[in-house]
């Protein structure tokens, strides 16, 4: 509202993560969760439920061949989007430090700067 009032310039660019769910190293995840304090059985957790995933490709009747899962985050799971905040954590505090401000949901951001004339 104050912007509205001193008649400033916003830029405003919504992003939308969800493919970026795929592209989370699970190491670096691992690394930022024990960096916020999560350690123990809990992180133990995390790990066996990350990793040793596979995935398969239906196309018609023809299935894929069955690939292991190197990275990424579980779409459509609880869990998945709260640990793709963590990993991006960072990203936001970079912005935070050139004076963008970040909005995170999910995997849909708003990044937004205020123009001063």
């Amino acid at each position: 509202m104050l912007i509205l009032q001193d008649k400033s310039c916003v830029t405003v660019a919504y992003v939308d993560f969800s493919q970026a769910f795929d592209t989370v190293s699970h190491a670096k995840l691992f690394a930022r969760l024990h960096a916020c304090g999560i350690r123990g059985p809990l992180l133990k957790w995390i790990q066996n439920f990350l990793t040793g995933r596979t995935h398969q490709t239906r196309i018609g009747c023809s299935l894929s061949d069955i690939g292991d899962l190197l990275g990424g985050v579980v779409q459509g799971s609880g869990l998945g989007p709260v640990l793709f905040l963590v990993f991006v954590d960072g990203l936001a505090k970079v912005f935070e430090s050139i004076g963008v401000v970040t909005k995170f949901v999910a995997d849909d951001v708003k990044v937004y700067l205020r123009i001063v004339k």
